[in-house]
């Protein structure tokens, strides 16, 4: 009994999808039959199966087959042969080596770590998620569903019967466009759709003979079987919500339309105006400015604090009380002047006139006359810490008092201005918090003084302010301020924009530079003085870096970004404002502490400094020896060039003596020793000589100021030659140290000699 074949083979659609399937594949293998090795050359996308030949060196070694069919082992082993037991490390703190602490995860070294997202279906994470609705479908649910769905024959052929498309002639067709086109035409997706449906008609007859005789007494009874069609149908998953995942979304509105309007009114009023504008109605108008603003100033403030500034606001009657009572002051000042002047009339009299007669019996030797005496009865405990002569006013030097024994500090200072005119007190004196090291005066502007504290701030006075203003500038909110005694402060050039500077030298090895702004202080570290100690193990085991002890700073008279500074240790530094990270050049000038150097006047190359080591130096630029050394047998605490001469200089030591030399004179030896006070209960600490009259200041450690004479002998000018009458005097003195060096300098190295001298033996 013959099958019966299934209906798909007798529809026509079906027997047109087939005929088109045998004709592609006709047509492809005519196509692989036409492309040849000679064509493979001329296609580059084929070049991978062009033959090639392997090329093999003529030094290659044969190798047998069995050695090459030889099979290699490698065995995997957990032990890694890389792998060090006892890592160590150097601790600090401990200064050795310990042991670093092996790895939890033992020999074995973690390549990469990925932090995966799936989870387990029986956690309770995951059956959170399931109850939620996300990630329902499983493993049995997964991938998409079929179904099946009949459909009649009828129905079948109305969708898959193509309308007929237009057949060429026969005389125009090609076979190979004919194959091309058929080619090209997609295949209908009602007969892929019946492929399937064939093949599972065709099991379905093989495996059921009973089921098919039923269908074809079906068939034959009425119309044609209803076709099955699969459905493919995918399960619905709940997405997870991207919280990354965002979009922008934008709008165009319309742009109002623009309009101008205009309006017109009625001119102001004009009229001429003339004036005289004077210096002192432009200074009125600045002053009802100011007032102006700090009246809206104070009204901005709070309640609280304009109740409490009014407590302390002056009347009008308190103001002018002040104001008389200022004028009587300086009235009361003149007077006491006048009464001074007669009661010191003969201190007066040989300070203008009397010359020490013993001079002319004595070539080479001079004296000291003792004048005045200044000394400020609140300050009689402290020491004159600094001492300098106003540039500008010849008659007036300023004072610092404080405390040089550090076991009995004192808990204030004081500022003071004394004049020659009027011994008996300052002309001008202030109280300060803390004892005042070191001073200093504006040469640009004299009234205005800069003191260091030996608490590490620093000051700005105005002489020209009345007391009750204090300070006008003061360092006590500056971050970068000094953590230490400021030993020695100095004014330096101003700055781009204008402003006034100063340096400042501290026991915490800074030098900073302050600027002058409106209103307040700016610090700017300048260099850090390194020590030659090496570093120190802190408590935690770190290195410390010991920072050197300034205790003097000099600036160049000519060269102002270069300066000098001494310290603690004994080193003298040249550094410089530009390069502010080494040294220009250094030299270990004494063993104890330097406590001042001083350039001389007449040449900028020569300078001198002194020590704790009872020592006084004349040093020159670029030389590591000294020039000349003094030893004065004990500790000296200044040293000064003197104005008038390039030889002299005088210094001051702590047994009350005032020692002068004159190198032109004598180059070992001192021209005038004289103690000025009692080495058993003061002793001298600051000297300084006046720029236009000879005399000397000195000050001791009971607050006393002692003002000297010096003799002719101690002030002998240079007398020019009679070939060169007009020469100056300043020239005159250069030219007498130039030629006292040239005596000192050791001579200069020539190549050649030492070996002609040899040559000769």
């Amino acid at each position: 009994m013959s099958k019966r074949l299934p209906d798909i083979w007798r529809n026509k659609t079906s027997e047109k999808s087939i005929g088109l399937i045998l004709k592609k594949l006709r047509v492809s293998a005519q196509k692989e039959a036409t492309k040849s090795r000679a064509n493979l050359a001329e296609d580059e996308a084929l070049e991978w199966l062009k033959p090639r030949t392997l090329i093999k060196p003529d030094d290659q070694d044969e190798v047998p087959d069995a050695d090459l069919e030889e099979e290699v082992g490698r065995v995997l082993t957990t032990i890694n042969p890389q792998w060090v037991l006892d890592e160590v490390a150097y601790h600090y703190g401990q200064n050795r080596f310990a042991l670093k602490a092996k790895p939890t995860f033992g020999k074995a070294y973690p390549l990469y770590i990925y932090q995966g997202t799936a989870i387990r279906k029986d956690s309770d994470e995951a059956k959170a998620q399931i109850a939620a609705g996300y990630g329902m479908v499983g493993f049995d649910d997964a991938g998409p569903k079929r179904a099946k769905v009949k459909k009649s024959a009828a129905e079948e052929e109305e969708e898959e019967e193509p309308e007929p498309e237009p057949q060429p002639p026969p005389e125009e067709a090609k076979p190979e466009e004919d194959a091309v086109q058929e080619e090209e035409k997609p295949v209908p997706t009602e007969e892929a759709e019946a492929a399937p449906t064939e093949v599972a008609d065709e099991q379905a007859g093989d495996e059921g003979g009973e089921e098919a005789a039923g269908e074809e007494k079906e068939e034959e009874g009425g119309g044609p079987p209803p076709v099955e069609e699969v459905l493919d149908i995918k399960p619905r998953v709940k997405k997870l919500a991207n919280q990354f995942n965002f979009c922008e979304r934008a709008a165009l509105t319309y742009n109002n339309p623009r309009r101008s309007v205009d309006t017109q009114t009625i001119p102001p009023p004009r009229a001429n105006y003339g004036s005289t504008c004077l210096q002192s109605i432009i200074f009125d108008f600045y002053q009802e400015d100011y007032a102006k603003k700090m009246r809206e100033k104070e009204e901005e403030k709070p309640k609280r604090l304009r109740k409490k500034a009014a407590k302390h606001a002056k009347s009008e009657q308190q103001i002018h009380d002040e104001q008389l009572a200022q004028r009587i002051r300086e009235a009361w000042t003149i007077l006491e002047r006048l009464v001074n002047q007669n009661i010191y009339d003969d201190i007066a009299q040989d300070y203008r006139y009397w010359d020490d007669p013993s001079d002319e019996f004595r070539e080479g030797m001079g004296s000291l006359l003792p004048l005045w005496k200044f000394q400020f009865e609140p300050m009689r405990s402290h020491a004159v810490c600094d001492v300098q002569w106003n540039p500008h006013y010849q008659d007036l030097f300023a004072v610092a008092y404080g405390s040089l024994d550090f076991t009995n500090q004192q808990k204030n200072g004081c500022l003071c201005l004394y004049s020659i005119k009027n011994p008996a007190y300052p002309e001008y004196s202030v109280v300060t918090e803390s004892p005042i090291i070191c001073l200093d005066v504006y040469k640009e502007t004299p009234y205005l003084i800069c003191v260091g504290l030996y608490d590490g701030n620093v000051c700005v006075y105005n002489a020209q302010l009345t007391l009750e203003s204090s300070y006008q500038y003061k360092s006590d909110s500056v971050r970068d301020k000094h953590s230490n005694i400021v030993w020695e402060i100095r004014w330096g050039a101003r700055l781009i924009d204008g402003e006034a500077s100063f340096f400042s030298i501290s026991g915490d090895g800074r030098v900073v530079q302050w600027a002058v702004m409106p209103g307040e202080l700016q610090a700017t570290t300048i260099i850090t003085l390194r020590s030659n100690v090496p570093p120190i193990p802190g408590p935690d085991g770190t290195l410390l870096t010991v920072n050197s002890c300034g205790s003097c700073i000099c600036f160049h008279p000519e060269k102002a970004d270069i300066f000098m500074v001494g310290t603690e240790d004994g080193m003298i530094h040249t550094c410089s404002l530009k390069y502010n990270r080494n040294y220009v050049n250094s030299v270990q000038g004494h063993h104890m502490p330097v406590y001042r150097i001083n350039y001389n006047y007449f040449n900028n190359s020569i300078y001198a400094s002194c020590s704790g080591d009872w020592r006084v130096k004349i040093w020159e630029d670029g030389r590591d020896e000294p020039l000349f050394m003094f030893e004065l047998g004990s500790p000296v605490g200044d040293v000064k060039w003197a104005p008038y001469s390039s030889t002299v200089f005088a210094a001051c030591t702590a047994d009350g003596k005032v020692y002068v030399y004159d190198l032109n004179v004598n180059k070992y030896r001192p021209i005038c020793v004289q103690a000025v006070v009692s080495k058993k209960t003061k002793k001298l600490t600051r000297i300084d000589f006046n720029s236009r009259l000879p005399i000397v200041v000195c000050g001791d450690t009971k607050g006393t100021c002692h003002v000297v004479k010096l003799s002719p002998n101690l002030r002998v000018m240079c007398k020019p030659p009679k070939k060169a009458q007009s020469v100056d005097q300043r020239t005159l003195q250069i030219m007498k140290l130039d030629k006292l060096l040239s005596l000192v300098r050791d001579p200069p190295f020539q190549t050649g000699v030492v070996d002609e001298k040899f040559d000769d033996d």
